[in-house]
């Protein structure tokens, strides 16, 4: 069963092309070109017209628990707040749609929306249905994917030449310090205290017993520090490694969330996180066997979290944490 999305049309939309007499261009063209586009994404769609806004708001109300996402379209009732409001009550990511631009009118309802896609006519629903099917509703992922790999690039090329240098360095040090211990004399070490170190010391002064230990003024020999697996820790246990950036698991997510309740990450730090691995995910990218869809809804959630109509509060992130736990 793929996504299932709810589909608003607003007033007069029911009218389209009928006044130009546009052949292609009418309500019923755009009702089919959604249904073929979403069957080739594999959505399953519920369209609703209206010309009330009631309606439309108890369109909201009653499929909010069976959609995953609107795409609405608001036509005259772009400075809608009870349209807004609805949106935002429900909690589910929208899209905003415009057949033509709204020419600086400011619409009221993109406050609930993650992105207005306007001015493109058909294209701006098919863009819509698109953008879900991906999981990149703001159309952001693809100029960041290009980034991150030039980055990747530029990294390991400098490992490259890093790795060189360090071995150089290396070959020059060992050089170096055989040089040193050839050229080093012999001479008379104090240890002030300290126990010898091997190095054999020089006959004695006349009176001196040669074969009695040596004074240490007063201190005893310093002893050889533990080897580190008998290292105390005071009873706490060592911290854990961090988990792998190459496979998503569940301990990479509670990680990333971890650090976003602790101020460490910004929720728009953590959105575009959640987007990239999604987009890794959708193209195969490995997921932690058992839980990739446990690991896909959450990186949906997250990929909005700071979207103020789907942004999640520190109790629904520690839930989270909880239920990535089990």
């Amino acid at each position: 069963m793929g996504k299932r999305l709810l589909v608003l049309h607003g007033p007069n939309l029911n009218l389209l092309g009928e006044r130009e007499g546009r052949e292609g261009g009418r309500f019923a063209d755009l009702d089919a070109a959604l249904k073929a586009r979403a069957s080739a994404l594999g959505l399953e769609l519920t369209v609703v017209q209206s010309n009330h806004e009631g309606v439309l708001l108890d369109t909201l109300h009653a499929e909010r628990s069976r959609v995953e996402g609107v795409v609405v379209s608001p036509s005259s009732l772009f400075g809608s707040y009870p349209l807004r409001d609805a949106l935002e009550a429900i909690g589910l990511p929208a899209l905003e749609v415009y057949l033509e631009e709204l020419d600086g009118r400011e619409s009221v309802v993109a406050e609930a929306c993650v992105a207005t896609l306007e001015g493109e006519g058909f294209d701006s629903y098919l863009q819509a249905l698109e953008r879900f099917a991906s999981g990149d509703l703001t159309g952001e992922s693809s100029e960041e994917d290009e980034g991150d790999e030039d980055l990747e690039d530029e990294d390991v090329e400098d490992e490259d030449v890093d790795d060189e240098d360090v071995e150089e360095e290396d070959d020059e040090d060992a050089e170096a310090g055989e040089d040193e211990v050839a050229e080093a004399p012999v001479g008379l070490v104090k240890t002030l205290g300290r126990r010898g170190t091997g190095v054999k010391a020089p006959a004695v002064a006349p009176g001196r017993d040669a074969a009695g230990p040596r004074k240490t003024l007063g201190r005893k020999g310093a002893e050889a520090a533990p080897p580190p697996s008998s290292v105390k820790t005071l009873g706490r246990k060592s911290p854990r490694a961090a988990p792998s950036e190459d496979v998503l698991s569940r301990a990479l997510v509670r990680s990333k969330i971890a650090d976003r309740l602790a101020g460490r990450l910004s929720p728009a730090d953590l959105a575009t996180w959640a987007r990239s691995w999604w987009t890794r995910i959708q193209g195969g990218a490995p997921a932690e066997t058992g839980h990739r869809e446990l690991l896909e809804d959450i990186l949906q959630r997250l990929t909005l979290a700071n979207i103020p109509a789907t942004r999640m509060s520190e109790t629904e992130l520690v839930d989270w944490m909880t239920r990535l736990e089990g």
